[in-house]
């Protein structure tokens, strides 16, 4: 409690209160750091010695010119410039709040935690309950496994548990710095973020930590919400219910609400609306809407956007781009439409495409046709970067990675899809006439004549994947063991999963469709029954992909050659290493040639104005270089001789074999 000699110096320092009893200061608290301010109820602070950094200056902690109501206040504090009050806040050390309009708190305040998002269907039906701890997995059970009323109640009622448990009211954790802002009300701010010049926050979370700390920053508009760790929200962007995962980064008057943004998440100057964007969802141009659908490993075109509306029973529909899907510049597609996997969308689609077992396809328009070139973006080097530069864009450094993303462009998830795909192909084209020029596909157009060359590029890459996988296990088992009859035993999984070739993705995560079965049963039985179990749940399949993906190897290989693995012979591996060897080598050839097209005359066009074609060519070197200096062409033509070599050595491990 103040002495009277402490009152007596607060007062003459334009401080007041209208009960000093309640006022609590630490031991080493130096009352000469407190001018002009207001205490309320009941405030406590701690040491205030010291400076902390404001705008690249050291300033002295303490509490200037501010008015505090029921607040906790730790060591080594600064708080500046209140417009109105703090009120109803733990703020705990080393914290600056400056020139803030207001930071308000309320009794066990939910801060974003239990409001419900209309994701991926904006007329409802998919809500998902916000709350700290969500990741993509878990938010993916909760807005797209809707086929079973028992797992949504349960899942619902563990994660309802868990937005209670997370309602502790308003806190700013230690190291955060909060100035020139706007109002901020109901909102934790974690440990180390930085919230400067937002204009106003409410009904929300921000999330940090010391390893990766959150951004907020000028003008931002947000309304309940949930910010995680690493993120960084900026430039006039306004957000309404809206989920930001960890490393996320949305800025430049972009718009969201009712919409989700997962891991490495990028939105800038568009707009979103009932968006479930999984991990590596991008778009960053004008004029962009992605509206009431499940995407990830997505990158939107300039202008691009989706219909869910046909102005009958309100907006109803939905889409799903499976990931690694593209748009190009102001391409429409109209929903439903369901396209597959690391495909490309190009130009204005008036149909409902339904395409999921054509991925890697190239979906274009033309004279008003939507039409498809199955198979096409096998060979595109855009895939091949794509595919190399997801992980290395992973910015998440946060020691717990929250969403599980399994990062490989071929797995058994697309692999089965282009097995049915082919012989979906191949079907279609032993029953079509010759004469018909184009086969209807899911709302697509397919040229007859690329049926059959469609069905050519999935059993090419098909075979490479199957191969290459089979060839591996059996170099790496056979470094060990010179022994031909147990080396071959051992490739035999020691559990075979029942439907090894049904699999799906659960926002970044693959996993067999009989163990998300499993998971649904365990959350109704109840032996799931709290949210971390959830997780746990989760991380074991993240762990037991290699596994999982081994065995549905082992299943679509015995299929695919009609060979037991445990019994498979030299000459049988012989042949499988041939046959990925021209596989790899025919798509890798076709990547190269597509890269060096990159080199090519039209891409001159833009160089050398004015200039002779000498010059021209000097320009166009000095700013791309050459196929010769390329970095992404010179590692595709080293990947072509290492093909060579793979081979000669597997070929040479499996000769000297016992």
């Amino acid at each position: 409690m103040l002495n009277q000699s402490q009152i007596s110096a607060l007062i003459q320092q334009g401080c007041n209160s209208s009960d000093w009893s309640n006022v609590i200061l630490a031991e080493q608290c130096e009352p000469d750091r407190f001018r002009n301010v207001t205490f309320i109820g009941n405030v406590s602070v701690g040491n205030n010695n010291g400076t902390i950094q404001s705008d690249g200056i050291d300033l002295p902690c303490g509490i200037y010119n501010a008015t505090l109501a029921n607040c906790t206040v730790g060591n080594g504090v600064r708080i500046s410039n209140i417009g109105s009050v703090v009120s109803n806040c733990t703020i705990n050390d080393n914290v600056l709040i400056e020139n803030v309009a207001s930071l308000v708190g309320e009794t066990n305040a939910s801060c974003g935690n239990g409001v419900e998002l209309d994701v991926v269907n904006e007329g409802g039906g998919r809500g998902t309950l916000l709350i700290n701890q969500m990741t993509s997995q878990t938010a993916y059970l909760q807005a797209l496994v809707r086929h079973n009323m028992a797992f949504t109640k349960n899942l619902s009622a563990l994660i309802e548990r868990k937005a209670k448990d997370n309602c502790l009211g308003t806190s700013i954790g230690e190291n955060a710095r909060i100035v020139h802002c706007g109002a901020i009300k109901n909102v934790n701010i974690g440990p180390f973020a930085t919230i400067h010049g937002s204009q106003n926050l409410e009904n929300g979370t921000i999330l940090s930590c010391p390893e990766h700390p959150t951004e907020v920053g000028e003008a931002v508009f947000a309304k309940s919400f949930i910010i995680s760790e690493g993120a960084k929200i900026d430039s006039g962007a306004i957000l309404d219910k809206v989920f930001v995962g960890q490393a996320v980064k949305l800025g430049k008057q972009f718009s969201a609400e009712n919409s989700m943004f997962f891991a490495n998440c990028e939105g800038f100057h568009g707009e979103a609306v009932s968006l479930f964007a999984g991990p590596f969802t991008v778009t960053h141009h004008k004029s962009t809407l992605l509206i009431a659908g499940l995407f990830s490993f997505f990158n939107a075109g300039s202008g691009s956007n989706q219909s869910n509306h046909m102005y009958k029973l309100g907006p109803v529909h939905q889409g799903v781009f499976e990931r690694g899907c593209k748009t190009g510049s102001f391409s429409y597609v109209l929903l439903e439409s369901h396209i597959g996997a690391f495909s490309v969308v190009i130009g204005k689609h008036f149909t409902n495409i339904n395409a999921p077992n054509l991925p890697f396809s190239y979906i274009h328009e033309e004279d008003g046709a939507s039409k498809v070139i199955p198979g096409m973006n096998l060979f595109s080097v855009g895939t091949v970067r794509d595919g190399e530069k997801w992980p290395k864009r992973d910015n998440r450094k946060s020691l717990i990675k929250k969403d599980l993303i399994i990062f490989d462009v071929f797995s058994p998830y697309t692999v089965e899809k282009m097995l049915l795909g082919r012989n979906e192909l191949i079907a279609l084209s032993e029953s079509t006439p010759k004469e018909k020029a184009f086969v209807n596909y899911g709302g697509l157009q397919i040229n007859r004549l690329l049926l059959r060359k469609g069905a050519k590029y999935y059993a090419m890459a098909i075979a490479r994947y199957l191969n290459d996988k089979v060839c591996s296990r059996l170099s790496e088992l056979l470094e060990q063991e010179n022994d031909w009859e147990k080396t071959t035993a051992s490739l035999k999984p020691q559990s075979q999963l029942q439907r090894t070739n049904e699999w799906t993705d659960i926002s970044g995560l693959l996993v067999p469709r009989e163990k998300l079965a499993e998971l649904e049963e365990k959350v109704v039985s109840g032996s799931i029954s709290s949210f971390d179990e959830l997780l746990n749940e989760l991380q074991s399949f993240y762990d037991g992909y290699k596994d999982y993906e081994w065995q549905y190897v082992y299943e679509a290989f015995r299929k695919e050659y009609q060979i037991e693995l445990e019994s498979i012979t030299k000459e049988q591996a012989l042949k499988s290493i041939d046959e990925w060897q021209k596989a790899a080598n025919s798509l890798h050839s076709m990547i190269l040639e597509d890269s060096k097209r990159e080199f090519g005359n039209f891409a001159k066009i833009g160089y050398g104005i004015d200039q002779p074609e000498e010059e021209t060519d000097h320009e166009f070197a000095s700013v791309r270089g050459s196929a010769e200096t390329n970095g992404v062409v010179q590692k595709i033509s080293k990947e072509l001789i290492e093909i060579q070599e793979r081979y000669q050595q597997f070929t040479n491990l499996v000769i000297t074999n016992k």
